[in-house]
């Protein structure tokens, strides 16, 4: 391991630490004896090289409900979307799409 990613290691140690806290940046680092800039620059420079991996996909399959609620042609009921930690969205036949995406990533951004 180069000296680079045992910095980068050691400051997202601090980061974590930091997030438990409950405390401000500068007064985390004036507890733990941290540069308050070299906090900043490092978090930056952590949260550019974070590797996170890219969603994962899975095939869906898509069947009309048992008992479908009469309504205008090719309508669907409702929809499921199952996420991931467990989640699921259930959707009205006439939502939005461009909301979706937006609930969606936000949904898999929270923490759980």
């Amino acid at each position: 391991m180069g000296i680079e990613n045992e910095r980068a290691d050691f400051w997202r140690g601090h980061f974590a630490a930091w997030q438990r806290s409950g405390l401000s940046q500068r007064a985390y680092c004036d507890r733990h004896g941290l540069s308050y800039s070299a906090f900043g620059y490092w978090r930056g420079r952590v949260r550019e090289t974070s590797f996170q991996p890219p969603p994962t996909f899975v095939p869906a399959l898509v069947a009309p409900p048992a008992a479908a609620p009469a309504g205008p042609p090719g309508r669907i009921g409702s929809v499921e979307v199952r996420l991931c930690h467990g989640r699921s969205l259930v959707l009205a036949g006439d939502f939005d799409e461009a909301l979706l995406a937006l609930v969606v990533r936000a949904v898999e951004q929270a923490p759980c």
